[in-house]
């Protein structure tokens, strides 16, 4: 994954513990209170003579990012981005994947509100261990990785961490507007399709930000192209995978055989990813993964469902603040991805 991917834009059910453990729900409580008492006004921050130079240049380029993502994209005006959290070197949180060993399916967790989910999410790593430990233990693939931003969907004002200053423009605008878009867009029981839509989104947004600043010839533009087109070209590397692997799950083998024969796949997989036309180093640590279901899965969530957001975009030639107010009509619509294959249908050749 690029590095705004691998940040893991993770939306934590909040303060929807009906129906976990005690101690699993406080443990959340406690973690998302620590970060509302420390944070800080952005306007406060800014009025003072000694905030240093760089983060003072960060923080106002997320301001413009959002002001940007509000006026011309069309995504709803919040409070979020307003608040800043000094969180030191580590992550904010961590997230859980999991996925039984023969299928490429998500173990879900079920929260009120919100939905189901594909992932938990941990403010404590050791909790977290432990229960990846124990799925483990019941032979689940397993995935745990860190968390550099999340959105609440509205639950609280959605701080800028201190991490997300690291970024560089390109990946820190991309970073901003995919958790605005969770924002503007979020459907309940549908987390491939929102993640994919907040991918589409921070990428395409971010992309059209950076060429009003900088100019479509600029060197930040050019490469933030280059790595749409890896991102794009592994996409569909990491398609072809999956259908080989589910072509396998689904055959008459026996589950040890299954095992065995899906350890060949991501081997020759390893080995295949040398092939590929690639113009970024973005993906360079993929032959050296340890490749598994939970891992697949992961993937898929967030950029399964990006092509019919492009096409979208695309028949509206390339108004993205039109296509946003597609997407926002998909919450009232029981299907939301086959409400936009039958939108795409029906304005078959309006546009270009």
């Amino acid at each position: 994954m690029s590095r705004t991917r691998s940040a893991v834009f993770a939306v934590l059910p909040l303060m929807c513990g009906l129906n976990l453990e005690l101690g699993y729900y406080w443990h959340l409580v406690f973690g998302q209170a620590k970060l509302l008492w420390n944070r800080q006004p952005i306007s406060n921050l800014l009025a003072s003579r000694h905030l240093d130079r760089e983060v003072r240049e960060r923080l106002e380029f997320i301001q413009e990012v959002r002001r940007f993502a509000e006026k011309q994209i069309g995504l709803a005006r919040s409070r979020n981005y307003g608040t800043y959290i000094d969180i030191g070197e580590g992550p904010v949180s961590w997230q859980l994947t999991a996925s039984p060993k023969d299928r490429i399916e998500p173990v879900q967790w079920t929260y009120p509100v919100v939905g189901r989910f594909p992932y938990r999410g941990y403010f404590d790593l050791d909790r977290a261990k432990r229960e990846r430990n124990r799925l483990e233990a019941r032979d689940f693939d397993t995935l745990l990785r860190p968390v550099g931003a999340y959105s609440t969907l509205g639950w609280f004002e959605d701080p800028i961490l201190s991490t997300m200053l690291r970024y560089g423009d390109g990946d820190l605008a991309e970073l901003i507007i995919h958790e605005l878009a969770h924002a503007t867009v979020w459907i309940p029981g549908e987390v491939s399709f929102n993640e994919s839509l907040a991918t589409f989104v921070g990428e395409a947004g971010a992309l059209q930000f950076m060429r009003q600043r900088h100019g479509q010839e600029s060197a930040v533009v050019r490469g933030m192209l280059d790595r749409r087109y890896d991102e794009r070209t592994f996409s569909r590397f990491m398609n072809d995978v999956a259908n080989e692997l589910q072509a396998l799950y689904g055959s008459e083998r026996t589950y040890g055989e299954k095992l065995k024969k899906r350890e060949v796949i991501f081997e020759s997989a390893k080995r295949h990813f040398y092939r590929l036309d690639l113009k970024t180093g973005a993906y360079s640590r993929f032959p050296r993964r340890r490749l598994n279901n939970a891992v697949m899965m992961a993937y898929r969530t967030y950029h399964e469902k990006v092509d019919v957001f492009d096409r979208v975009y695309l028949t509206l030639d390339g108004d993205l603040k039109a296509a946003v107010r597609i997407f926002k009509e998909c919450e009232s619509q029981t299907d939301p991805s086959r409400y936009l294959e039958d939108w795409l249908q029906k304005n078959r050749g309006r546009h270009r």
